[in-house]
Formats: C-alpha cells, structure tokens, sequence
C-alpha cells in the first residue's frame, strides 16, 4: 500500500477508507528470518485523513505468523491483532504539532509507503517470550552448578534472603562486636 502524499490531501472532509490482503511474507522472511519463520497474508482495513498538511493513518492489522519459541527454538503459531496509528508530515516544522509519544513519520519522496510500516509494526508485535505449547509446564534447564529459573522464582529469592551489604569491607563488620 503505497499513497501519493498529495492525494490523500484530498480527503480532509471525509476519511479514505482503505482495506487490503498484503503479501510480507517474503520480505519479513528475509529480513527478520530469526524470529519470523513464516506469515500468512496480513489484512489491513482503516483510513487516511488530511489534517491540516499532515496525513493521519489509523488501522487495524491481523495476521498469524510462526515464530520459534524463546526456549526450545520448536515452531510456535501466533496470531497476531493490533492497531496502527501514524501520523505522516512533509515537513519537519509540523512534527511540533504532536506529542512526542505520537508515532510522527518525515516523508521525503512524497510517497507513504504504509506496507513498511506494517512490517515494522508486525516485528515490534512479537513478544519477547514465546513458549510451544507445553512449554510452561516443563522443568528449567539446569547444568552442573547451575539452574534457569523463572522471573517469579528470582523475585520471590530476592524477597526470601536478607541483603548482605556489598562493600569491600562487609566482612570486617562482625570483626569488633561488643563483648560484654
């Protein structure tokens, strides 16, 4: 989905409706193949207005993907449903009028292309964790001395144990007890 920046200067009193089937499948392989093993055609419905001279885009995006989980590297499907919200400027003065929270795009070529930012925001929906199903419910590698444990075992350690004093000089602290 590719827009001339000065058509959809057009559509300031009534929004463009846009819905279309994109094909990332190749370029999300290729460029994120470590974490995107595959992808089914990604659907993309919303709309673009004109504010002003600027361009906001708002849409909704659905997809699944298959992504290797975080602990075992075995195939997991996630289906993927999010919203995109962009505000696209040609001139870099009118990035002032938005908050900086606001996702602002300078386009230099008079062009938006609006599959790249699908495919970004594709990448940025992966989660950190992905486990296969099951996954959960196994027990944490471990090795000789050492085991994995969970973000809510370590916590819950931390909680537990009484904190030692980290100074070079921790251990001279029972040194010269009082001895009455």
């Amino acid at each position: 989905m590719k827009w001339q920046f000065v058509e959809l200067q057009k559509y300031k009193q009534e929004a463009y409706p846009f819905e279309e089937t994109i094909d990332l499948a190749e370029k999300l392989t290729t460029n994120f193949g470590d974490v995107i093993e595959a992808i089914e055609p990604v659907q993309v419905k919303g709309f673009a207005q004109a504010d002003r001279t600027d361009i906001i885009v708002h849409a909704h995006v659905e997809t699944t993907i298959v992504t290797p989980s975080t602990r075992s590297g075995k195939p997991v499907t996630l289906p993927l449903s999010f919203d995109i919200d962009e505000v696209y400027i040609n001139a870099e003065a009118n990035a002032e009028r938005y908050e900086i929270e606001d996702s602002v795009i300078l386009i230099n070529d008079e062009v938006i292309d609006f599959d790249q930012a699908v495919a970004e925001y594709i990448v940025l929906q992966i989660p950190l964790q992905v486990l296969a199903p099951g996954e959960a419910d196994e027990p944490m590698p471990a090795g000789n001395g050492w085991v994995v444990i969970s973000e809510d075992d370590y916590q819950q350690q931390t909680v537990d144990q009484p904190k030692a004093a980290n100074t070079p000089l921790a251990g001279l602290a029972d040194l010269f007890k009082d001895e009455d």
